[in-house]
């Protein structure tokens, strides 16, 4: 049924300038609930908007830098407006274009002590590029349209510079990055000063030898004609697929056409042999000559993959070029970057992520940008645009503690992106981006999330594409590890090239030249192994908190994923809030499901993405809602020797959904979410899952459920690589299950306090099918195969508790059986641990796991007697952690902790 136009009447979501200034006067950063002690409940509708919609940083914020990016929503010049990304089938409103910005900031709120003002400027962004004096600090903006000598100007906001961040490296203002980038033809790389010492330190370089053999034969190679990469039969498709699927016929076009070049301009600044630049030039002349408005490079990735080969090919060889030829490359350059560019300004900056310009694009035109500086006259604003928003958004998904909150199938889109970008604005600005602190945890995200001969966290887009290390995994890390300095990254990529050598040994791949400009014969990786790292790593501002049992040794590895996301499932990310995913020996044993054929078909919007393919809770059967609305964090987190404890709070995700951008996606499929049966609201009020891995293979989940009414709650798990098989049970509150894999049998086991059903199936609610033929990482068109799933879904009640008790051994598992204590408890034996849950949703929620040598206790403020000693709480409503482990006995406790982005970026 069609939505009859219901998204465009709700996609402009005008705000007046009026209404805002209410907003931020009324809302307050966080709501700390006074029912339960050491509870902090969110009330917020989103954390993380698509677009901005309030100002940062506000309401006397202490901020975690000492130079803050000042940001705040955009206007047309009337109110506030909120633009879509590049490539949505919604219209940009046209009056972003035509507007101008400007910031004042001081030390006090009337302007006049240590004034810094900026010019005017068309985004809506200034980083600051020096380093602010500890203390109160007030800025405003204002706006105008271009033209217009009237300035609307904004509240007064204050913000606090913490002592803590003096002395962090600071950006410098782009007049001097502008001035860098002044030096005469070749520029990109540092070549002009660099060029000599890159050709004299890779004479003995046994990798540039392989390589300057694979460029002699590259000369070889015919011209490329525009024409499909692949043919893909559009028979009886809808109008939609048959335009993804001409995109996916032309799909790697611009590489194909592209890296050659790039590769022969490389050749030739490790030999000096003109043949090379000469054969780029013949090249580059081609696909100067193809159509920007042709199939084959008309779409932002293959135009931008032409874009960035014709600027290498311009700067390496401005020397060889008679003056019309200068011109020709000027313009098609020029023309093409305008097309990206003129996009940009009071949109780009202002989105979570615009994915693919993020991933590739601006990587595309910065590189073309610094080739024509001085030669395109409207080079210069680019390049300012592009640092300024390099400068105030890297990394874009992430903030501090190395994550990626799309996952790490899409993670890998903009591994290429994060390398040379990093290095081109370093050369720029001076500055050591592998200092961020984003870089500096990126390899514990890495290791802990993908490791050595593993699968990763299977979750959000593509993450079907990783249940094994890969080799752009391997690559990446390999470059990572030229700059990053970190010993257990070093590890990692050691053992990545001795589990899979073939990765490494082709004559040309997408870092080769990263690795050429850093390469250093005498260069020492000391390494070290994880094995002494913490066995719990929380990744709080993408919401993974990841643990392993063996870091070091995959082979004997037991690793779990809770994921709880701050995002929401914005762009590539999926509504799989407080899912798990569990791998054992590398492989993936539950985890999520279905296939990644297209960004938004319908078994995307109506399963992959939703929360049916995750192995999280359905509400009466529904998902929660996809968009930014939907978001999920992680308040909690132990770490002991023989426990380790997480605890995801997805209280906000349920409900119908609310973002414009998706529902102009079902709109494009004449489909009203409503109607489907997978989305909905039934007022879920609560849903807190606490998960625990314990030494000797054993997952334990407990799940704290609520709603207004009454409703039916399921728990899933999804096998996506191996068959499950019911357990009968002569309870009808406990269900159990089995997936018999090849490195151990797991068994499940569910248990609550009123009638439970279970259903095993293999099929999906809605059919997978690769009507695009998508590629695996191998280049092979999958098959979209079959996956076993299993649901627990109970009767319908108010409150409801789920205790889940999962076992994954070598040989067969103990079946478990349950017991009620004398208060309603439901006590169980595993091995040598005792489990007391309180399953009655009527009562206080009760979790406690003990043996003879630890304690996990979850819901009580008693003290708790362990091996003769009486340990009580430091903080009421903790959860607690006894640990002995060699004869030291350690006590730990956690109450909830807010992620950064609410306590520096949400609404005040």
């Amino acid at each position: 049924m069609r939505l009859n136009n219901t998204y465009y009447k709700m996609r402009t979501q005008i705000i007046t300038m009026k209404t805002l200034l209410s907003l931020l006067s009324t809302l307050v950063v966080l709501n700390l609930s006074a029912q339960e002690a050491g509870v902090i409940k969110l009330t917020q509708n989103k954390l993380h908007a698509r677009v901005r919609e309030w100002p940062y940083p506000v309401g006397g914020t202490i901020v975690s830098s000492n130079a803050p990016a000042l940001m705040w929503p955009a206007t047309n010049g009337k109110e506030m407006v909120l633009p879509m990304e590049s490539g949505s089938e919604v219209p940009q409103d046209p009056g972003i274009a035509d507007i101008q910005y400007k910031v004042i900031l001081a030390r006090d709120s009337k302007f006049t002590k240590n004034v810094i003002a900026s010019d005017p400027q068309a985004w809506a962004v200034y980083p600051l590029h020096q380093a602010l004096a500890t203390g109160r600090w007030y800025w405003q903006y204002a706006y105008r349209k271009k033209g217009n000598d009237n300035w609307t100007w904004s509240p007064v906001y204050d913000f606090v510079i913490d002592a803590k961040t003096q002395g962090q490296q600071v950006s410098p203002p782009v007049r001097e990055v502008l001035a860098r980038n002044e030096a005469a033809h070749p520029r990109l790389w540092g070549m002009h000063a660099r060029g000599q010492a890159f050709y004299e330190n890779n004479l003995n370089n046994p990798e540039a030898h392989s390589f300057i053999a694979y460029a002699k034969k590259l000369m070889l190679e015919p011209l490329p004609e525009e024409k499909p990469m692949r043919i893909i039969d559009s028979t009886g498709k809808t109008a939609l697929e048959k335009k993804k699927i001409i995109e996916a016929m032309y799909h790697g076009f611009g590489d194909a056409v592209g890296t050659p070049i790039s590769n022969l301009c490389i050749a030739y600044r490790l030999t000096k042999d003109e043949r090379f630049l000469r054969d780029a030039k013949r090249r580059a002349l081609n696909i100067a000559q193809m159509d920007p408005n042709g199939l084959a490079t008309g779409d932002d990735f293959t135009s931008g993959a032409v874009l960035e080969a014709l600027g290498w090919f311009y700067d390496a060889g401005y020397h060889i070029l008679t003056a019309e030829e200068k011109t020709l490359f000027q313009q098609i350059i020029r023309l093409r970057a305008k097309r990206v560019y003129d996009h940009l300004p009071n949109r780009f900056e202002l989105h979570v992520s615009d994915n693919h310009i993020w991933q590739i694009t601006m990587r595309n035109l910065t590189i073309a940008t610094v080739a024509v500086m001085g030669d395109v006259p409207e080079a210069k604003e680019w390049l300012s645009y592009l640092y300024e928003i390099w400068s105030a958004r890297f990394p874009v998904l992430g903030t501090t503690d190395g994550g990626w909150h799309e996952g790490n199938g899409y993670f890998k889109v903009n591994y290429k992106s994060i390398i040379y970008l990093s290095q081109l604005f370093a050369d720029l600005s001076g500055v050591d981006y592998y200092q961020l602190p984003w870089m500096k945890n990126l390899p514990f995200y890495l290791l802990y999330t993908h490791p050595p001969a593993s699968a990763t966290t299977a979750y959000g887009d593509m993450w079907e594409n990783t249940p094994f290390m890969t080799r752009q995994q391997g690559l990446f890390a390999d470059a990572f590890a030229y700059r990053a300095e970190n010993p257990y990254l070093n590890w990692y990529v050691a053992t990545i090239k001795k589990d899979n050598p073939e990765y490494f040994t082709r004559p040309s791949d997408d870092y080769l030249f990263y690795r050429l400009l850093n390469y250093n014969p005498t260069r020492k990786l000391p390494q070290q192994s994880p094995r002494h790292l913490p066995k719990l790593r929380n990744f709080a501002d993408v919401g993974v908190a990841a643990i392993h049992s063996n870091l070091a040794d995959t082979k004997k590895d037991l690793s779990s994923y809770l994921m709880s996301n701050p995002f929401g499932s914005s762009g590539h990310g999926s509504a799989s809030q407080n899912a798990i995913t569990v791998n054992f020996k590398g492989k993936t044993i539950f985890g999520g499901s279905g296939y990644y054929g297209n960004f938004s078909d319908q078994h995307n919007l109506l399963y992959y993405r939703t929360s049916r393919a995750y192995s999280t809770i359905l509400v009466d059967s529904l998902s929660q809602k996809i968009g930014e609305e939907g978001y999920g964090w992680i308040p909690r987190t132990l770490s002991g020797e023989r426990i380790q404890y997480a605890l995801g709070d997805a209280s906000n995700a349920y409900g119908p959904i609310e973002s414009s951008f998706w529902l102009n996606r079902f709109d494009q499929l004449g489909i009203d979410p409503n109607n489907t049966g997978v989305y909905g609201d039934v007022n879920v009020t609560k849903y807190r899952r606490h998960m625990i891995q314990l030494e000797d293979e054993i997952i334990v989940l407990y799940d704290e459920l609520e709603a207004k009414q009454p409703i039916k709650w399921t728990t899933q798990f999804h096998a996506p690589y191996y068959e499950m098989r019911t357990i009968p049970s002569t309870d009808n509150k406990v269900q159990n299950f089995e997936v018999l894999t090849e490195v151990g049998h797991a068994m499940a086991s569910v248990f609550a306090a009123v009638p439970i059903g279970m259903k095993i199936h293999n099929k999906f609610s809605e059919p997978a099918v690769n009507w695009a033929n998508v590629k695996d990482v191998n280049g092979n068109i999958k098959e979209f195969k079959d996956q076993w799933h299993c649901g627990v879904t109970s009767i319908a009640v108010k409150k409801m508790r789920y205790l889940t008790v999962i076992q994954i051994k070598e040989g067969k598992p103990q079946l478990i059986t349950g017991t009620k204590s004398n208060d309603g408890q439901t006590v169980l034996r595993i091995g040598s641990w005792q489990i007391i849950a309180q399953l009655d949703g009527s009562k206080n929620a009760r979790l406690q796991i003990r043996d003879s040598s630890s304690v996990f206790d979850y819901g009580s403020d008693k003290a708790i007697d362990f091996a003769g000693k009486k340990y009580i709480r430091k903080q009421r409503g903790s959860t607690l952690l006894i640990d002995g482990f060699k004869g030291k006995t350690r006590q730990y406790e956690a109450v909830d902790v807010l992620p950064d982005v609410v306590k520096y970026d949400t609404v005040k």
